[in-house]
């Protein structure tokens, strides 16, 4: 097994400058530090990452946290973002713990205890809400936290998202130019998130450019009547820009029901959707969360070198497919 003496050995350095290297110290030049992490790779060396965290008081593990909601289990999304993150963490010789519940106490009862039992210092959360306790806990706590998508314009905290303005027009464009959509309308949820109002702005740049009226509904759970009541009273629309592939779908099937004979365009947001349940009238946004996932554990492990300015988010492009 290759020790950190064997290391300091073949580059000619002392046993605590290449510590101190492999463990990113800043009183260690840059690019010594490079020089031994690339020395240390070449000859296969492992960490003992048990003695480590002992020391440190840390656990090489990042916990992922879900949010308290009914879709997380069947929504594929999540899936391709903990691909993302499970891939950087192997990488990292990092494992991942989730905080998943039935309700916020359950998730903020859960993330105390890896904090507390498992000395979990390090967490990725795979939403962003304004005034979320789970958040507001882990603010107060000394642990560093990224959440997938931004958060509200009074709050501030490491962070990575898609340009959701940008892609909310990028939609509503492709319905308008590709399919010829003269009255597309927008359909949102009444949780009124982050994401959510860029995409909603994005729509109504859009439209505004093309001199179009908008049209906006925002939905309740389980309110089929308001959708029925909102697509009689809009025989106008021929196009359906959606939050999010379930709100497109589910709008969509609405709108069949009461218009058996008439086609409709529809454009939603993740990807999400098995092939299965739909067809040529329904599109979507691959918002790449593989790549959200792995852009979140960088964000929240890679510290910058001396010469590098600190990051706060990562976008993450986006496809119409």
């Amino acid at each position: 097994m290759v020790t950190i003496r064997d290391i300091a050995r073949r580059l000619g350095l002392s046993v605590s400058t290449v510590s101190r290297a492999l463990n990113d110290n800043k009183r260690i030049s840059l690019k010594t530090r490079r020089r031994v992490r690339r020395m240390a790779d070449k000859m296969g060396y492992q960490p003992n990452y048990n003695a480590k965290n002992l020391t440190n008081h840390e656990a090489n593990t990042v916990g992922v946290v879900f949010p308290v909601n009914n879709r997380v289990v069947d929504n594929i999304f999540y899936v391709g973002v903990l691909r993302g993150i499970n891939a950087q963490l192997n990488h990292r010789n990092y494992v991942l713990s989730i905080a998943i519940g039935d309700s916020t106490q359950q998730v903020i009862d859960n993330v105390k205890s890896m904090i507390s039992r498992a000395q979990i210092k390090h967490f990725i959360l795979l939403y962003s809400h304004q005034d979320d306790p789970v958040i507001e806990m882990l603010r107060k706590e000394d642990v560093d936290f990224v959440t997938i998508g931004k958060p509200a314009a009074d709050q501030q905290w490491l962070y990575v998202d898609n340009d959701n303005v940008q892609a909310g027009l990028d939609g509503t464009n492709f319905l308008m130019n590709q399919y010829h959509c003269q009255n597309p309308v927008f359909v949102q949820t009444y949780h009124d998130w982050p994401y959510e109002i860029d995409r909603r702005k994005g729509y109504l740049e859009a439209i505004k450019k093309a001199g179009k009226k908008p049209v906006i509904l925002s939905t309740q759970d389980k309110d089929d009547a308001a959708e029925d009541q909102f697509i009689k009273d809009n025989p106008q629309m021929d196009g359906i820009v959606a939050i999010d592939d379930y709100s497109g779908l589910q709008m969509y099937h609405r709108y069949k029901m009461i218009n058996p004979t008439k086609d409709i365009e529809v454009l939603g947001y993740n990807n999400s959707l098995p092939s299965e349940l739909t067809d040529q009238h329904f599109h979507s946004v691959d918002i790449h969360p593989d790549e959200m996932g792995q852009s979140a554990v960088k964000l929240l492990l890679d510290k910058p070198a001396d010469d590098e300015k600190m990051v706060d988010h990562m976008i993450v492009g986006h496809a119409i497919v």
